[in-house]
């Protein structure tokens, strides 16, 4: 451990397919510039005058899983002229301030890059869709420090208001190049050293479309077998509601459905919570944005028939 401290984080990418730390020469120079890009847009975002700067992102690439470690020292400088540079390492960045006239530490600012590109990971798991970028009914918490931002199943998120404004003004294909290698023996991690703590997100093959913007394939489709527009009245446990979304949520064959009534607010079912039920409506299998994909369906429901109540006498609630 004593090794990583001098480094920040890294991009790496672990499973049989990496496991010497071999990948193709191409997919590999992807991997450095879609890190570089990423990397280079959140420096920007908190150093807005780099912008139109070609300044270094210094990186070295290890053995073992295919991986990017990005060094712990790292110095902005400014030299005569206002020509602005990198250093990297203790001896050229004593070197470079021999001859410059001002030094800015950026350890903090790559840092900062860095766990802005897992919150942007995060965020685009929790919502299933990274054009995403305008939200209703956000929560707040510790005055304000953090957003809470509600996905399709009515869950919250809570990010800190600096990283959600990083994601909010990220071009949604901002991470498709590092996505886009990932593979089901291919897994991408981002990881941060916190003091003495390693921070570390993975993006499997089961969330890459969220980033590579691809159409998802019918085959990845929870039960595939319930189809747009179908009508249908499947029994399972109502194991959730929540009256702010305004959703109920059906166990069913090892899955839990998010039910959303045709009218009306859920509040009258909630005699129903808990109980076997058989819940009667439409498959809708809409994204947020209205397309004809979503991996997951969800019920317009009419109404509940359980088939038990707590006193294992059959009643319907319409």
């Amino acid at each position: 451990m004593e090794k990583e401290k001098q480094y920040l984080g890294f991009l790496k990418y672990q499973g049989e397919m990496v496991e010497e730390g071999i990948m193709d020469a191409r997919k590999s120079a992807q991997a450095l510039l879609g890190f570089d890009e990423a990397v280079r847009f959140f420096v920007c975002e908190q150093i807005p005058e780099l912008k139109k700067t070609d300044f270094e992102f210094p990186v070295l690439v290890r053995k073992g899983s295919w991986e990017v470690v990005v060094p712990e020292v790292i110095e902005l400088i400014k030299i005569s002229g206002g020509v602005i540079a990198t250093a990297y390492g203790v001896k050229a960045a004593q070197k470079m301030a021999e001859r410059d006239f001002e030094k800015v530490g950026l350890k903090d600012v790559f840092m900062k890059s860095l766990l802005a590109i897992q919150w942007v990971l995060r965020i685009g798991r929790h919502l299933g869709d990274v054009t995403i970028k305008k939200f209703g009914s956000v929560q707040f918490k510790d005055n304000n420090a953090l957003v809470g931002i509600r996905n399709a199943d009515g869950e919250f998120l809570y990010v800190p208001k600096q990283f959600f404004d990083f994601y909010v003004s990220s071009n949604p294909k901002l991470l498709s190049k590092v996505a886009e290698l990932v593979e089901d023996e291919r897994v991408l991690s981002i990881g941060v050293y916190k003091g003495d703590e390693l921070v570390e997100e993975k993006l499997t093959r089961k969330h890459r479309r969220i980033f590579t913007q691809e159409v998802e394939e019918q085959d990845d489709a929870i039960l595939p077998e319930l189809e747009h527009g179908q009508s249908v009245a499947l029994e399972g446990e109502i194991t959730r509601g929540n009256e702010m979304s305004n959703t109920l949520g059906l166990g069913y064959l090892g899955h839990v459905i998010n039910c959303i009534p045709e009218s009306g607010s859920i509040v009258r079912f909630k005699p129903t919570l808990f109980l076997k039920c058989r819940m009667h409506g439409v498959i809708s299998r809409l994204d947020e944005k209205g397309r004809l994909c979503a991996r997951k369906p969800k019920i317009i429901f009419s109404h509940i028939e359980p088939i038990e109540d707590e006193s294992n006498q059959p009643t319907l609630f319409r």
